[in-house]
């Protein structure tokens, strides 16, 4: 069966039921179509739009901002400029775009478009200063002292990631000469957008004011208690049970030569390695932190090792060993490289998880951000 279609009617009624605001000129520039859109948004009816120039619906104020438009027009559509046009109701503003093909000019634009550009612009600029808030929390350097040194990886899977980290030297003021302790933690908040990397802004700076506000110098250090201050806090402020926030916090004291971890939902256990032969998971954790769970259901608690010379502690959010190339992991070979490098000086050993990391996942989308910090004790003196 066969229909008979009349082609210009067709593409007429398609024009009219779409948001765009469509005007077609030709080479002088009289306008020879104009579909509803436009015609709602300036009042008049096709036959009075037919008998005008593109120019005559200007407002006086915009002609030579019009006439220089038209004349940088080329066949590839134009970027958006915004115009005054003098309409039949008074005058309209449209961000509308040009382009020229077979002595015709088009104008057209659509002012939903135009909103979600500016609101795609103001969202950029707040991203990006997201982006210098979250880099601005992480670590500038990270302690190198003689008896103990860091290094750490850290890759957001997008621009802005949520994880987190920071080691610092306790300050026990006066006491400071009687007392050598670094404190570690690394958090890993669900998601890694603009959300997950505030609220793990939030981490830290919760941690912080329990040194500012808690600790007293002298006083035994204990992760357990300042997980405990983190949960009242994050409570408190009752984000939204969607989010999980997972934190291992851990002491090193260079004086009683003890290591204190408490791991808050860490399901990837820190890796502790005193030789190829002597190698320990820190296994011993309690739950992640999130308002879904009653606050009953947390019972920290801190577990103490025994610390020695040249021990290597390895400290990463799940991004690294559950990041997938061939379906495979990089778990298990994470673990053997481990074995092979862990006596070497943390910026070496880092360096070499990141060279080994990028050739196993060469091409592939990163899935999740990748934190990696590594604590290597000296020759420790009892």
């Amino acid at each position: 069966m066969e229909y008979n279609v009349d082609i210009v009617e067709l593409s007429r009624t398609i024009t009219d039921i779409i948001d765009d605001h469509i005007l077609v000129c030709n080479a002088k520039g009289q306008i020879i179509f104009s579909n509803e859109a436009m015609r709602y948004s300036l009042g008049y009816a096709d036959a009075e739009l037919k008998q005008k120039s593109f120019l005559d619906i200007v407002a006086d104020i915009h002609i030579k901002k019009a006439e220089t438009f038209i004349n940088s027009v080329s066949e590839k559509p134009s970027v958006p400029e915004e115009l005054l046009f003098d309409g039949k109701l008074g005058l309209t503003k449209l961000h509308i775009r040009m382009f020229k093909k077979n002595n015709l000019l088009y104008v057209y634009g659509n002012e939903k478009y135009a909103e979600y550009e500016r609101m795609k612009k103001r969202l950029d600029i707040e991203v990006a200063n997201a982006i210098k808030i979250h880099k601005r929390s992480l670590p500038e350097s990270l302690p190198d002292a003689e008896n103990i040194s860091f290094a750490s990886l850290y890759i957001p899977a997008q621009d802005l990631g949520g994880d987190l980290f920071d080691v610092f030297k306790v300050d026990n003021g006066l006491l400071n000469d009687y007392f050598e302790q670094y404190a570690c933690f690394v958090a890993d908040v669900s998601g890694h957008g603009l959300d997950s990397a505030m609220l793990a802004i939030f981490v830290k700076d919760t941690i912080s004011s329990y040194f500012r506000l808690k600790h007293i110098p002298g006083q035994v250090l204990s992760p357990k208690d300042i997980m405990n201050f983190f949960v009242e806090h994050y409570i408190k402020e009752g984000y939204p049970m969607e989010y999980l926030v997972c934190i291992f916090f851990v002491v090193f004291d260079l004086k009683t030569y003890e290591l204190t971890y408490c791991n808050a939902g860490f399901h990837m256990c820190p890796i502790l390695v005193a030789d190829k032969d002597n190698i320990i998971e820190l296994n011993k954790g309690g739950l992640p932190v999130s308002t879904a769970l009653d606050a009953e259901l947390y019972d920290y608690k801190d577990h103490t090792l025994q610390l020695s010379s040249g021990m290597t502690l390895f400290i990463m959010s799940d991004g690294l060993p559950e990041q997938r190339s061939h379906n495979e992991f990089y778990e298990d070979r994470m673990k053997k490289l481990i074995t092979d490098i862990y006596n070497h000086k943390p910026p070496h050993i880092v360096k070499k998880i990141h060279e080994d990391f990028n050739d196993f996942v060469k091409y592939e989308k990163i899935n999740d951000d990748i934190t990696l910090v590594v604590a290597k004790l000296s020759k420790l003196s009892k």
